[in-house]
């Protein structure tokens, strides 16, 4: 195993610490069950003096298994011997911030990261230079990757939205220049001999195309009608259920999703239903989209698939933002240990964390329901 990136996993932050702090790394990245107290970790990784970048989760992956208690964390250091330049900035997306206030601060605290680094967004390497972000999962996710997006760098952003229990009353975000309701990114520059690699994976089968039309909403998340029928009783009688059968393995195994061109597909889940008879979505949706309807299937053979791309290169750590659908889905499907099991098949003896996001982020798209992930490897 390799000393440049090591993972971790406890129930208690402190053991974690103890193993990170005389490493003196470039980054630590951690996830972290919902009834852990993000402030009373704040405190203690700011006494530090170390770069951190974080979020609450709804399970997380770490050596080969799934953690899905709300209490547990796993995190991962990353050695300044492979990072050569990183900062960590954040951006305040309370939900009472208008998506333009929120695009422009995320624009404008990129562009002044970059410079700090030496990056030409515009002409960046594309090996070596990349954006994570950890984003505030309880609100859209798009202003903030819209304002990276105009400033550059587009292709080479990658993370994930934090998640929290089923019931979406709580989540946040945790990071060395800021914590709450904010979205943060880590702008890296990696060392010479070390290059990364991004990408998605996602597992349906097609149901119906251009099945369900945006007709009325009330917001950007938020679906009033589907096809000119209330939001909840079209998508039902799409997938031949009763209103009163809908539950969060529902959203899991049944979800939206459009093709824009040859062999992209790009899924925007279900969160839940409203208090009346209208649907909320992870990410924003427009009036007059018309969405296909896809189901889940078995994750096992594309995971596999999808790894075995990078597989030949000598990674020495992979971060995983696995959307809570997916969780879900492996579940029903029975399929959690056989998954974990893939990561270690396939990327055996490598450094690896992941965690259940409410949405999932690669080149400036958000999307639901799909595995984005990051590999770090070694020439």
């Amino acid at each position: 195993m390799n000393n440049l990136i090591l993972s971790y996993s406890s129930h208690n932050l402190d053991l974690i610490i103890e193993k990170i702090k005389n490493k003196d790394p470039a980054l630590f990245m951690f996830f972290y069950g919902a009834d852990n107290n993000y402030k009373d970790f704040e405190k203690k990784l700011n006494a530090l003096s170390i770069p951190y970048i974080g979020c609450m989760d709804s399970g997380r992956l770490v050596a080969g298994r799934y953690l899905l208690d709300n209490n547990s964390i796993v995190g991962m250091s990353i050695s300044k011997k492979v990072i050569n330049k990183i900062i960590i900035d954040s951006i305040d997306m309370s939900p009472d911030r208008t998506p333009e206030i929120i695009k422009n601060e995320s624009r404008e605290k990129f562009v002044k990261a970059a410079a700090k680094l030496g990056i030409d967004l515009q002409n960046p390497d594309m090996e070596r230079d990349i954006a994570i972000d950890i984003l505030y999962g309880l609100n859209s996710a798009t202003p903030v990757l819209e304002g990276q997006s105009v400033a550059g760098l587009m292709l080479q952003t990658v993370g994930g939205s934090s998640g929290g229990k089923t019931d979406f009353k709580e989540s946040n975000v945790i990071s060395s220049a800021g914590s709450g309701h904010v979205g943060a990114f880590a702008l890296i520059r990696f060392n010479e001999k070390y290059k990364f690699v991004i990408d998605r994976i996602s597992n349906f089968d097609t149901v119906s195309i251009n099945a369900l039309e945006v007709t009325k909403l009330a917001g950007p998340r938020h679906i009033l009608e589907l096809n000119n029928k209330p939001a909840t009783e079209e998508y039902c009688s799409k997938i031949g259920i009763d209103i009163s059968e809908l539950k969060p393995d529902t959203f899991a195994n049944y979800t939206l999703g459009l093709e824009p061109c040859d062999g992209e597909r790009f899924i925007t889940s279900i969160m839940m239903k409203d208090d009346a008879t209208g649907l909320i979505t992870y990410n924003d949706v427009i009036i007059g989209t018309k969405f296909n309807l896809y189901k889940s299937k078995k994750q096992e053979q594309d995971r596999i698939n999808g790894l075995k791309k990078i597989a030949d290169k000598n990674i020495i750590g992979f971060i995983s933002f696995d959307c809570i659908l997916c969780y879900l889905a492996r579940n029903t499907l029975d399929e959690v240990n056989v998954i974990a099991k893939v990561y270690e098949d396939v990327l055996p003896g490598i450094p690896k964390i992941g965690f259940g996001t409410f949405s999932e982020n690669i080149c400036g798209v958000n999307v639901n329901q799909t595995e984005t992930y990051l590999a770090v490897y070694e020439e």
